[in-house]
């Protein structure tokens, strides 16, 4: 008699391991399911992305190479600003020596002066004045292209 309720016990216990350990398998079923859905959704969301990601990336290259390209054409630019500037000193530094030596040539010499100064006074004045002022414009100039020229190298 031990024996039939001891086997019985086995019997019933081996009952219940079955039923929770179906429950368990079918609940890892269930969730074997879900992931196998959502790894289903993630392959197509990383397919969407990845042609995402390449649009992206064709975009920047072409931005890159428009900035290039502009950046090609300010070259260019900058470079036809500094000739001008060449230019502009060249010809200040001429028309500064030019008054000079209309400067020299009208100063009064001897008696003669005396009768011409009036004139030659406000004329050396004029001609003082402008070579003054073009002096203080090419140090002005030099004081701002100093720190260009650092930059433009």
């Amino acid at each position: 008699m031990m024996l039939q309720i001891s086997v019985s016990l086995v019997a019933v216990a081996f009952a219940f391991l079955v039923f929770y350990l179906i429950q368990t398998l079918k609940s890892l079923k269930h969730s074997l399911d879900e992931i196998t859905s959502t790894m289903g959704q993630m392959k197509n969301e990383v397919t969407e992305i990845s042609s995402d990601v390449k649009d992206v990336i064709l975009n920047t290259n072409e931005v890159a190479i428009d900035m290039r390209m502009k950046l090609s054409n300010l070259n260019h630019l900058f470079s036809s600003v500094q000739d001008v500037g060449q230019v502009i000193h060249e010809l200040s530094s001429s028309v500064k020596q030019s008054a000079s030596s209309i400067l020299a040539s009208v100063q009064p010499k001897g008696a003669s002066s005396k009768q011409a100064s009036p004139f030659s006074g406000k004329l050396r004045t004029i001609l003082q004045g402008a070579t003054m002022t073009l002096e203080i414009w090419d140090k002005m100039k030099s004081k701002k292209s100093s720190p260009q020229a650092g930059t433009m190298k």
